[in-house]
């Protein structure tokens, strides 16, 4: 055998025997692995998928209940919610108020009075003729928003008798809707197209209402007789032609709904479960007796320091 042979037996040989060294130790390893996991397989232990958990039924929590109590008590959520409750309510006791009479002017443009004022047609007892038993008040966009006032201010008179501190806000909420109406009606009756106008108009009507307050309150206190006198003014425009026993038939009129409204409840008031008798079934005010002064004519004495008066 040549060198060369030899030297390459040799070399394979050591290969062969350096492979069989290297591979037994991992072939062992294996074994050693393999077994003990086959030994230790049927020891282990066997976990099963956990049953979903039913929570409880919610039942009533005393925590909960005392903080909804709070809130329902909370000077600062009743501030909240209260203007929405005032305002529901109080457009459904104008709605009540506007029930006692309506007017519409249907040609345009509207016929005027000697005033110049727009002249609709009307209906309810204050529009009525006399003839059908009412008062034959003119039908004007003034006397109207007059009479709108007085049953206001039936409903005011209860309104004061709330808490202190809820009755602003539902009287400002009242006013509000009658100006709401009283600017629907200068656009859609009276062609005041622009807002400007009728801002002007609501301010006057504003103030015609702080009137209205301080002259049916002083009446209320000091009798019938300055009472009369404030319905002549506001109802009547202080007009001479006034009929005195139409005169004192509001006035019963409206001490008889004040007193009515003075019977009813918070509760029916803020559900607006009120109305307003008829004026026509009012009782004779004045009893089996009446003042002859009643049957004496004006004189221009008399009537001249109420026209200054309703000047001023």
């Amino acid at each position: 055998m040549s060198t060369s042979n030899a030297t390459s037996t040799i070399v394979r040989s050591l290969r062969h025997q350096l492979f069989r060294q290297h591979r037994q130790p991992r072939t062992s390893v294996r074994a050693i692995h393999a077994s003990q996991s086959r030994s230790a397989a049927p020891d282990l232990p066997v976990f099963k998928a956990p049953k979903p958990i039913t929570p409880p039924p919610p039942g009533p929590s005393s925590t909960q209940s005392k903080l909804i109590a709070s809130l329902r008590d909370s000077p600062a959520l009743r501030s909240t919610t209260e203007p929405y409750v005032a305002y529901g309510a109080t457009e459904d006791l104008f709605k009540v108020c506007a029930s006692t009479c309506n007017y519409t002017v249907e040609t345009h443009p509207a016929p005027k009075n000697d005033k110049g004022e727009d002249v609709g047609q009307g209906t309810g007892w204050w529009f009525e003729t006399r003839a059908a038993g009412g008062l034959e008040l003119p039908v004007t966009f003034n006397i109207w928003a007059q009479v709108m006032f007085l049953h206001m201010y039936i409903i005011t008179t209860r309104l004061r008798a709330f808490p202190k501190e809820h009755v602003r806000i539902w009287e400002q909420n009242l006013l509000d809707h009658f100006f709401y109406a009283a600017e629907d009606r200068m656009a859609m009756y009276h062609g005041m197209a622009a807002k400007g106008v009728r801002n002007k108009y609501l301010k006057d009507f504003w103030q015609q209402w702080r009137g209205t307050l301080l002259s049916y309150d002083e009446g209320l206190v000091k009798g019938d007789a300055v009472l009369a006198a404030a319905v002549w003014r506001n109802i009547w425009q202080a007009s001479e032609d006034a009929n005195i026993d139409d005169i004192s038939a509001v006035v019963a009129y409206l001490r008889q709904e004040i007193a009515r409204m003075g019977r009813v409840t918070d509760a029916q008031v803020t559900a607006a479960a009120v109305s307003f008798g008829s004026p026509a079934e009012v009782v004779e005010p004045f009893g089996d007796t009446r003042s002859p002064w009643m049957a004496k004519a004006f004189t221009e004495g008399d009537l001249a320091p109420l026209r200054e008066g309703a000047k001023a």
